[in-house]
């Protein structure tokens, strides 16, 4: 008898010279060339993110609790400047850096810790082990694992049982408003809102003026991106997405999905610019990941129609990207034994 193994899905509560890139084909997609730089600070870099010609790095968790969770790299000179954020419960400080949200201060920006639902901000260009200013997610609203600004004083999140796909909310309490619906892409009529938000949970991020907001799925090969302006959603679908196998766990407070571990994992990662989309794709599971590190390889970029623009092969396996739209600069962190932050030059 075959015996399938299942793994139940956690929410995500994300001066040198350059090599040029360059257009190589393999197959049908080029290769993307980059220059691998090491910083001793890192330990075990999870996310990146640009803004104002500084990358901002996160810590996974899992680091020893006295060690910074942040790091600030100038993306120019591409040196290490500071670290940020004391491992802690206390005022100011900050007991994971889930995400990153970059904010409306040209001097500033907002890390998400999903494990004690805050959002604390920091400096881009003043060290500081404490958070300069704090926001206690709203009570009301704990059930959302990721969240970003929509307004200075109104969030938008992914939520664990909602109906929607996206809920607005603002700081005094109350529910706003609730965007879209989850997607059933399996046929099963058993699954409640808890388990549709466990089939599309993905990655959440907006472009930097708040018009566009994406999430790009673990488990399915899709992206919803939702314009703020209109309030509808539109799916971009990758070019065979696949149903995997998995099962419905039932315990004392409901059910569960679990999926086979040997399921691949879809995007890794997303980025949005003014009217394009960069996704970072896998398709490795986790059995292979833990033989091999490799997350993931391919990139692809779409407009916001849903147009297919590019996809590229990656000369290195990567984590978390972000891109300087300006100077065509793609950053990411790699997921080999010594991890660093690859610079790409984008094609035109």
């Amino acid at each position: 008898m075959k015996i399938k193994l299942y793994v139940i899905p956690l929410f995500i509560f994300i001066i040198l010279p350059f090599a040029c890139s360059e257009k190589i084909r393999i197959g049908e997609n080029p290769l993307l060339e980059s220059e691998k730089i090491e910083f001793e600070e890192l330990r075990i870099p999870r996310k990146v993110r640009y803004k104002n010609g500084k990358l901002v790095v996160s810590e996974n968790s899992r680091i020893s609790p006295d060690l910074p969770l942040i790091h600030v790299i100038d993306s120019k000179k591409m040196s290490y400047m500071f670290s940020q954020g004391k491992n802690g419960f206390g005022p100011g400080e900050i007991s994971d850096a889930t995400d990153f949200d970059l904010g409306f201060n040209d001097s500033t920006f907002w890390v998400y810790s999903a494990v004690e639902k805050r959002i604390s901000e920091f400096s881009l260009f003043e060290k500081s082990d404490l958070a300069i200013n704090q926001i206690k997610q709203p009570v009301n609203f704990f059930k959302a694992y990721s969240c970003l600004f929509l307004t200075d004083s109104t969030f938008i999140g992914i939520f664990v049982d909602s109906p929607y796909q996206l809920v607005e909310f603002g700081l005094d309490n109350e529910f706003e408003k609730g965007y879209g619906t989850l997607e059933n892409f399996t046929g099963r009529k058993d699954l409640d809102n808890f388990n549709l938000a466990q089939i599309n949970s993905g990655w959440f991020n907006s472009n930097a003026d708040k018009s566009v907001f994406a999430i790009a799925s673990i488990f399915y090969d899709k992206i919803d991106v939702f314009d703020t302006k209109t309030k509808e959603f539109k799916v971009i679908y990758g070019p065979e997405p696949e149903l995997f196998d998995f099962e419905l766990y039932q315990d004392e407070s409901g059910a569960s999905v679990i999926w086979a571990v040997d399921t691949p994992y879809q995007y890794r990662d997303i980025e949005l610019g003014k009217d394009k989309i960069y996704a970072l794709y896998g398709g490795i599971s986790e059995p292979e990941i833990n033989r091999t590190s490799e997350i993931a390889r391919n990139l692809r970029v779409f407009d916001f129609d849903g147009n297919l623009l590019e996809q590229y092969y990656l000369d290195r396996s990567l984590v978390s990207i972000a891109i300087d739209f300006e100077n065509k600069k793609m950053y990411g962190i790699t997921t080999d034994k010594e991890p660093g932050i690859a610079v790409y030059s984008l094609p035109d």
